[in-house]
């Protein structure tokens, strides 16, 4: 399966990048840059209805925090109690507890199987980018895993936080903060060993989640906000 999904992503890549070429775009680093921030482009936009819904999901959480908070001191001395009206809770208001997360998850497959895809791709070997020697080879400075790993951390707080019903509420359910920093390590440490253009495009996925959220979310609040002082 990940073979024929990395075989149909290389054609992709490789498509774009002919375009790029095309169009007067002639540096073989440059081309590949902007083939692939295309490709993450057209990725976002296939799972952005996923991306609502855990928007949605995150939104709900937030709304029954006060209930929460009830749940977990009535029953802090019967842990097995409190997870069984945690989980009612959940299902009542129809809330995930990985539903933040979800669209970073379901973005791993997609990860491994570019590892794959750019493998392929050998015109990069030797080609550079901004102060990436080759984007065949993974970063020795360091500097595009601790930017992947920071940018991962921060578009899934951001999202959070700007889903939450007010800025001094919880960001999330107790779970959701580990869940955040376990993923963004996890990432960071991956890319310390992945080419720097697959790097790259994560982090440019993260930048456009960020935007995304900006954009689907936080505009419309402010919106929101400023016409109810208006009125």
């Amino acid at each position: 399966m990940f073979n024929g999904i990395a075989e149909f992503l290389y054609t992709v890549v490789e498509k774009l990048q002919g375009f790029i070429s095309n169009i007067g775009i002639t540096d073989i680093g440059v081309s590949y840059v902007l083939s692939v921030l295309l490709l993450t482009l057209i990725i976002r936009l296939l799972i952005l209805p996923l991306n609502i819904k855990s928007m949605k999901s995150t939104a709900k959480m937030q709304e029954i925090q006060p209930e929460l908070k009830k749940i977990q001191t009535k029953y802090k001395n019967n842990p097995e109690k409190l997870q069984q009206e945690t989980v009612k809770l959940y299902k009542e208001n129809n809330v995930s507890m990985t539903g933040g997360c979800l669209p970073m998850i379901i973005q791993m497959p997609i990860l491994f199987a570019l590892y794959g895809a750019f493998m392929k791709i050998t015109a990069v070997e030797g080609q550079s980018f901004l102060w990436i020697a080759d984007l065949s080879k993974k970063d020795p400075s360091f500097i595009l895993p601790v930017l992947a790993a920071a940018l991962t951390y921060l578009s899934t707080v951001y999202s959070t936080k700007a889903n939450s019903a007010s800025a001094s509420q919880a960001p999330g359910t107790p779970n959701m903060g580990s869940m955040n920093i376990a993923m963004s390590v996890m990432i960071g440490v991956s890319a310390i060993n992945f080419r720097s253009l697959l790097v790259l495009y994560w982090i440019m996925g993260s930048v456009i989640q960020i935007i995304q959220t900006y954009v689907i979310v936080t505009l419309p609040k402010k919106r929101k906000e400023k016409q109810a002082q208006i009125s």
